[in-house]
């Protein structure tokens, strides 16, 4: 039995999950090997049921002592299918990522210190959130309310509560949430990842599939910074056949179109260079550095930093 199975609905979901836990590999047809794996369901967009379905297919798949169901940190998805998916049980859901800026009171999700359906993500093209209560949410999507336990959390404490929460049930034990809490249980169960070094990376295709304003922030901070006049450029999907070796990707839709042009490769997360940002090796010949953030997060000046870093 695996220690730890992580249930993503999006790449770069999975990509946050699986750079927490030592040797954890992403996968996105078939189950790896390893005390931890992660899986990239594919089910945002997905119909309610399912999503549903498909979460508890891999469930039967891979029995776990610990099943952790990763959650967009805005609600976005099918939040509620998914954890009715969930084998019998008490919930532990932590909606929270303090880290990140996410934090939950009064039974509310917001960003910033600003109600989450009052910012960007409202106009979320494929997933707007126009609610920011979550038992509000997950009763609309048809989540067993009944067992699940709603954490509220302004800071990493409060994930630790959460943790000890989730610690004391039986196996197999059942969580939720951004990757906050999966950090912290990670930590517990003694699979934390140990630091790594990034490598250099003078040549990099940037490819932005996001729409969200944060995305389009970074991209235009980076043109005027002069990070596209060297060997880094932006681009598009079309041009991932290019000889790049390293790969920076916005958004977790057009990093999975990314993989599908690359074969959809195994995946081994090994770094984390910014908060947010994953840093993956993808298992091609010869291998590709592959970076990862999600479209809706990170200040104006993260990928100049982010330049500065690897190159």
């Amino acid at each position: 039995m695996r220690k730890v199975l992580v249930l993503a609905d999006d790449l770069t979901g999975a990509l946050e999950a699986g750079v927490l836990l030592e040797g954890a590999s992403v996968a996105l047809h078939s189950a790896p090997e390893g005390a931890a794996v992660v899986i990239d369901t594919e089910s945002r967009h997905l119909p309610p049921e399912q999503a549903r379905r498909r979460v508890s297919a891999w469930i039967e798949q891979i029995p776990a002592e610990l099943i952790y169901k990763k959650t967009d940190s805005t609600l976005r998805g099918n939040i509620g299918a998914e954890l009715a998916a969930l084998p019998p049980g008490r919930i532990h859901y932590a909606p929270a990522y303090p880290r990140l800026g996410r934090t939950v009171r009064g039974g509310r999700l917001y960003v910033n210190g600003e109600p989450v359906e009052h910012t960007a993500f409202a106009r979320d093209p494929l997933s707007p959130v126009t609610e920011g209560g979550i038992r509000n949410v997950l009763a609309r999507q048809g989540a067993p309310l009944e067992r699940i336990v709603i954490h509220e959390g302004a800071t990493d404490e409060d994930l630790e509560g959460a943790a000890d929460a989730c610690a004391g049930e039986p196996a197999p034990r059942l969580a939720a949430g951004p990757a906050g809490l999966l950090a912290v249980l990670a930590r517990r169960l003694r699979l934390d990842r140990r630091r790594a070094p990034v490598p250099r990376a003078d040549c990099c295709l940037v490819i932005n599939g996001s729409a969200h304003p944060a995305s389009r922030a970074q991209m235009g901070a980076a043109a005027e910074a002069g990070v596209f006049a060297g060997g880094w450029r932006a681009g598009a999907i079309q041009d991932v056949d290019a000889d790049a070796a390293a790969l920076i990707v916005f958004g977790g839709e057009t990093a999975r179109a990314v993989l599908r042009r690359c074969g959809d490769p195994l995946l081994f997360p090994f770094a984390e260079p910014l908060p947010g940002v994953v840093a993956s090796w993808m298992d091609t010949i010869p291998r590709r550095l592959f970076v990862t953030k999600a479209g809706g997060f990170g200040p104006p000046e993260l990928l100049v930093c982010l330049h500065r870093l690897l190159a």
